[in-house]
């Protein structure tokens, strides 16, 4: 199985196509599927889908995302969904993702504080920092 290069997806825990508004972070405790596109199996999508869906804690403000990228590495992980583009960049350079993804302009943005070659495996109280954030 591979996935299609170029568009990527997000959908919410009963895998239906998410229809909301804001911006997606992810990089949340959930532990993540990221391997290569060309060993990746039916099954192993399947089941990583069904695990991270069974994990997430907030099914109101967290999807189910993936997408490849140019070097052929896939990606599929649980994301907050925040409102406001400045959380969410506040999120992204606290957890170093690579990007956030705008869900009404359709479109990735990239977040210009990830650091190559370093990664957050556990984000801890992603809720009460969030919170934080906001009231900032």
């Amino acid at each position: 199985m591979a996935l299609q290069r170029g568009d990527g997806f997000s959908v919410n825990a009963d895998q239906r196509t998410f229809t909301g508004r804001g911006y997606a972070v992810g990089g949340t405790e959930v532990p993540s599927l990221v391997c290569s596109n060309e060993h990746l199996s039916f099954i192993h999508f399947v089941r990583a889908m069904e695990s991270m869906a069974a994990e997430m804690h907030d099914t109101e403000t967290q999807v189910l995302g993936g997408w490849v990228d140019e070097a052929g590495q896939v990606y599929v992980e649980v994301s907050d969904v925040v409102r406001s583009q400045y959380v969410a960049m506040e999120l992204a350079a606290a957890r170093n993702e690579i990007a956030i993804y705008d869900f009404q302009e359709q479109k990735e943005i990239r977040n210009p504080k990830y650091v190559s070659g370093v990664t957050t495996k556990v984000v801890k109280n992603t809720r009460p920092e969030t919170t934080e954030t906001i009231e900032a």
